[in-house]
């Protein structure tokens, strides 16, 4: 499928809206791809012609692509789809000749094939910013001595926490946020946390955040059906953190187990295994940047850590005890129809996601699972959840650290020299999973893990 794309003038006040433009049964459409609230991101930096934007803007447009076009209706198994975009850019002859890095991250992050070509970028007004606004943030860019993405997650929280406690009384952090306007949550949860953070680190922090959404119709007004699966998230996360990057390090706070992400089963090896920060992508991710002469280095400092060993070796675990359970980790929030517990609840307890969440608290004696709206530990069949007889049989298998080596190549290209100690992170994991069965499982559970 081919997506042109199309770029208006903008509006006053708003950044550009970016037509998708494709034909669907010989109708040709469009569907707008908005950036909501550009002003934050004004504010901070009004650079439209760096190749720093041209990252966050191709970036962008990969988000919007990879969820208009539904596997449903677009894919040729159920899965993979063949993608054509040829994206604007400012700086062509710098993205000359790096079609081939940046096709290799997104067949890999999406599960797609990615046919990419470039092209100079209109000469067209991206961003009209209001005269009349009243207050306008003022940054010490100098003061700025970290840089971290922070989505509203335990995760991101967790390194937010870390790179704090390490800052002087001069320094600053500044936080780097984006959420999906159709999919509000993670905008609640991240302003909930920052409250939390600015009165625990007064004047020791930034954060720019950015809405990006694509519309749920077409410029005729049609309904649009949309891919629900975000992988491509993280790109753009990611060209957001380097766009506003005012250092050359981007901090990615993220878990080795929920990067790794380790199929439960052998069918869910390659395009059904999520990869959004896997240690490939950032790998190639990192090679792109370079490639495009950005000095700006991703580190996750966590990689080789379970979420268990994050928390517990949290640097102030005074603050992050207190304030945990504002954060949320849950892969299926907005979908509640099925959840034993709806009301005041975040997360559902029973996707993976979840379920690591639980498994650390438990390692740290945190554990609540009145906190989810559903029990897991207390399942009383392999039909509670789609996904739990694969836990079950996922938990129950011998894996030993060769196999488990074995099987992190054939899914994701782990570097040699480091898997080992990615094997030994997932085997860690498992065994924070199985120990929460252990104190927590019901009967049931605990026999079909035979568990005593």
């Amino acid at each position: 499928m081919r997506v042109d794309i199309v770029i208006d003038n903008a509006d006053y006040g708003k950044f550009s809206d970016l037509q998708l433009c494709y034909t669907d049964n010989g109708v040709n459409r469009k569907v707008p791809l908005s950036f909501l609230g550009y002003e934050r991101v004004f504010d901070f930096t009004t650079d439209f012609t760096s190749v720093k934007f041209d990252f966050f803007f191709v970036s962008a447009i990969v988000y919007g692509v990879d969820n208009l076009l539904s596997r449903d209706i677009y894919s040729n198994d159920g899965w993979t789809r063949d993608i054509e975009v040829e994206f604007p850019v400012n700086n062509l002859a710098v993205w000359s000749g790096k079609e081939a890095k940046l096709k290799q991250i997104l067949d890999f992050l999406t599960g797609d094939n990615w046919q990419i070509s470039f092209r100079e970028i209109e000469d067209v007004d991206l961003f009209q910013p209001r005269t009349n606004r009243r207050k306008i943030p003022r940054y010490e860019r100098d003061s700025i001595k970290s840089v971290s993405l922070f989505s509203g997650g335990l995760d991101s929280l967790i390194g937010v926490i870390d790179e704090l406690e390490k800052l002087s009384n001069d320094e600053r952090i500044l936080l780097v946020s984006h959420f999906d306007s159709k999919s509000p949550g993670p905008n609640g949860d991240q302003r909930t946390l920052l409250r939390h953070l600015m009165t625990q680190y007064p004047n020791k922090i930034y954060w720019v955040q950015s809405k990006l959404a694509l519309s749920r119709k077409d410029a005729d007004g049609n309904r649009v059906t949309i891919e629900s699966n975000y992988r491509s998230r993280s790109l753009f996360f990611i060209g957001l953190g380097c766009y506003l990057s005012t250092i050359n390090e981007l901090i990615i706070p993220e878990n080795g187990t929920i990067s790794i992400n380790y199929p439960l089963t052998p069918s869910r090896v390659s395009s059904l295994s999520t990869r959004t920060t896997h240690p490939y992508v950032l790998k190639n991710t990192q090679e792109l940047l370079v490639d495009l002469r950005l000095s700006i280095t991703i580190n996750n400092p966590y990689t080789l850590k379970t979420k268990g060993e994050m928390f517990i070796e949290c640097t102030n675990q005074t603050f992050i005890q207190g304030i945990f359970q504002n954060s949320v980790s849950c892969g299926k929030r907005g979908r509640k129809q099925n959840w034993e517990v709806k009301a005041g609840i975040q997360e559902c307890g029973i996707c993976m996601p979840c379920i690591y969440r639980r498994a650390a608290l438990n390692k740290a004696g945190l554990d609540n699972e009145n906190q989810y709206g559903n029990f897991i530990t207390r399942a009383n069949s392999r039909n509670y959840s789609k996904d739990l007889p694969a836990l079950i049989n996922y938990l129950r298998r011998d894996i030993s650290l060769e196999k488990m080596k074995r099987d992190l190549l054939v899914n994701g290209n782990i570097e040699i020299d480091k898997l080992e100690e990615y094997a030994e992170m997932v085997l860690r994991s498992k065994e924070e999973v199985l120990q929460l069965f252990r104190e927590k499982g019901n009967r049931f559970v605990k026999s079909e893990l035979g568990l005593r």
